[in-house]
């Protein structure tokens, strides 16, 4: 209703809907007004009209209506614009193209559209505020913040970039990351230019007193870096347990090291099994007999494809075995009947060799996958991890019938070196995994160093983890109750003399403490481990913990962030491709870098494609690949 005072000086109220007049006067009370709108035929059957706007004539020669929103916030529309150019690593031109427009056209006609330069802009704006939000999100983390750092050259202009990623557990006990840097590097930089730039980092996010560690690649200048890092950090006190933990060396170099070893050895078969594939791929005819003959004859599944491989991604050709093998007999039956392929055709000796080969980086393959996840821990799988592949590695070496065992003697060296190197660290966060503990940390080190070895390493383990816990202890700075019996019941008997003793009360206050908060770090080594089988959130089992064991999931909080692998890095590295193209190459480096962050931080919100490892995008490619095929053979069909 709305008021209006007539020239008579008569109050009346007009319904908004159908226009209707009443007697508004202070006399007439509000009855009729309330009966009026709450039977408004008007109100409540609206004309499809006001939802729509006029075009241009049909050939029936009535207007064309299309629908419009008269609720829509334009600057939530154009926001929303943004997202998707972002999100998808679309072009800024991509506002200004006639389809976009057209659709923009259709679903919000009031929309005035914007040009690039202006998507440009709201694009580094909207950036803003969300480096905002992030920034409070990561003042507000409950525990230490990890970071992974890797360095990457554009194919086109050449520039060096660096990827600094931050990993965290939130108040949720939610395993977070967010890209927090992606900039240029100046040519003929170093490991201590790198640590200046860290350092720069860190500063502008207010995030250098939360630092726990840094995982890098084998990368040379890296050394240097870590080095001049780590003495900066413990000069002002700021890394915990001396920072022993701060440095963690993803262990790729040495995976690929013994990859591209072993790949060595058959590189005259993978080179014939890599041209048949080519070969059949490339052939339409061809291709669709081999499908059919596997289904057919041999009831395979032909959703699976032959695969090509890249020679610089070793999973790739590890997938390229995988889906030969799987093939085998289709293979044999079409490759020694074509006189174009015949000539790769492998023996029986050679097919043993792919076999044994593909055994043996299937654990590779495996491991470097579960590595590679960015939505749960890795911390407490990679000490499992590493020790199958250190095992896989004892025992070709043990059979000195396989082909491997000489390249795997020239390699077991480096890869012992390496676990000496990072064993304790990687073991501790194992220890706080429940399903295994001591006892199971034990186990793996005495299969494969003997009994002596395990103990004196899970000795040093248990003397690391209490130093620790002792530490964080300390830090917290708080009493916790822990429902321990045996300790609680315990009663010192003291005769008088001694229980006047100041200093003695003192001594012994102190030490039941220690004892106390120990407990515990006890209480949770006594308890019985979860079965291994479980498919386990170990940062849920915290979480669940916590109020049993407050300073212990703590500590457990913080050594589960620590991530193993640099692939997040290598992600972002696979996105920075799409944004510096021939055709963006001239973004200023502040666009760029908001734009990888932006991009990032929208994809942890949910614009993702729900990857979840880097082998992910080989897989999509492999899709794509099979889409092209079958688009290949419709349309040779339909000509």
């Amino acid at each position: 209703m709305t008021r209006e005072v007539s020239p008579g000086g008569d109050v009346r109220a007009i319904c908004v809907y159908c226009k209707k007049v009443f007697n508004a006067n202070s006399g007439n009370g509000t009855s009729h007004l309330n009966r009026h709108m709450k039977k408004c035929a008007l109100r409540f059957n609206h004309d499809i009209k006001k939802f729509c706007i006029g075009g241009t004539p049909s050939n029936a020669g009535m207007p064309s209506m299309s629908l419009k929103n008269p609720s829509a916030n334009l600057d939530e529309v154009r926001r929303a614009i943004c997202v998707y150019v972002v999100a998808g690593s679309h072009p800024f031109l991509t506002c200004e193209e006639p389809g976009f427009r057209f659709m923009m056209s259709v679903t919000c006609p009031q929309f005035k559209n914007v040009n690039r330069h202006t998507l440009k802009r709201d694009a580094i704006k909207y950036y803003n505020e969300e480096r905002r939000v992030v920034e409070e999100e990561l003042k507000n983390a409950p525990g230490r913040i990890c970071f992974t750092t890797d360095n990457w050259r554009s194919d086109h202009t050449h520039d060096e970039y660096m990827c600094i990623t931050a990993h965290w557990v939130d108040s949720n006990w939610n395993l977070q990351k967010r890209i927090i840097k992606f900039g240029d590097l100046t040519p003929l930089f170093d490991g201590i230019s790198l640590a200046d730039e860290i350092t720069l980092c860190l500063g502008k996010w207010k995030i250098a007193d939360k630092v726990l560690s840094f995982t890098v690649d084998n990368a040379s200048y890296n050394d240097s870096m870590i080095n001049s890092l780590k003495t900066h950090f413990m000069r002002k006190n700021l890394l915990v347990y001396d920072g022993d933990f701060f440095h963690i060396r993803y262990s790729a170099h040495i995976i690929n090291l013994v990859v591209q070893a072993g790949l060595l050895l058959i590189d005259d078969v993978v080179v014939k099994i890599r041209s048949v594939v080519k070969h059949l791929r490339h052939s339409i005819p061809k291709r669709k007999k081999f499908y059919e003959i596997a289904q057919s004859a041999y009831s395979l599944n032909v959703n699976k494809r032959l695969r090509g491989d890249t020679c610089i991604r070793w999973n790739s050709t590890y997938l390229m075995l995988d889906r030969y093998i799987y093939f085998r007999d289709v293979v044999d039956n079409i490759v020694s009947r074509d006189r174009d392929i015949k000539v790769y055709h492998l023996s029986y000796e050679e097919w043993e060799k792919v076999i044994e080969l593909h055994e043996f980086l299937k654990v590779f393959y495996d491991v470097t996958n579960s590595f590679s996840a960015s939505k749960t821990s890795t911390a407490n799988i990679y000490f499992l991890g590493v020790w199958k592949i250190h095992k896989k590695l004892v025992d070709v070496y043990n059979n000195r019938h396989s082909f491997l065992s000489d390249m795997v003697n020239k390699m077991h060296e480096k890869f012992n070196k390496y676990w000496s190197d990072y064993s304790v660290v990687l073991s501790c966060a194992a220890v706080l995994d429940p399903r295994f503990k001591l006892e199971r940390v034990e186990y793996f080190y005495e299969k494969l160093f003997g009994e002596v070895y395990a103990k004196e390493t899970i000795e040093s383990i248990k003397k690391t983890l209490y130093e620790l816990y002792d530490e964080y202890k300390s830090a917290i700075g708080a009493s916790y109750s822990i429902n321990n019996n045996s300790e609680a019941d315990h009663v010192d008997v003291v005769d008088e003399e001694t229980e006047d003793d100041g200093d003695y009360a003192a001594f012994l206050s102190k030490k039941r403490k220690t004892n106390y908060e120990k407990s515990e770090l006890r209480l949770y080594f006594e308890e019985k481990n979860v079965n291994v089988k479980d498919d386990l959130d170990v940062l849920l089992y915290w979480k669940n913990q916590s109020h049993r064991f407050p300073c212990l999931s703590c500590l457990a909080r913080d050594i589960l962030t620590i991530p193993v692998s640099t692939v997040p890095s290598e992600s972002a590295f696979s996105m920075g491709k799409k944004l510096i193209n021939p055709w963006r190459s001239s973004l200023s480096l502040k666009t760029i870098e908001a734009l990888a962050c932006h991009q990032d931080w929208l994809r942890a919100r949910g614009f993702s494609c729900g990857r979840s490892s880097f082998f992910d995008y080989e897989e999509e490619v492999d899709e794509e690949e099979n889409e092209e095929e079958d688009d290949n053979e419709n349309h040779n069909t339909m000509t």
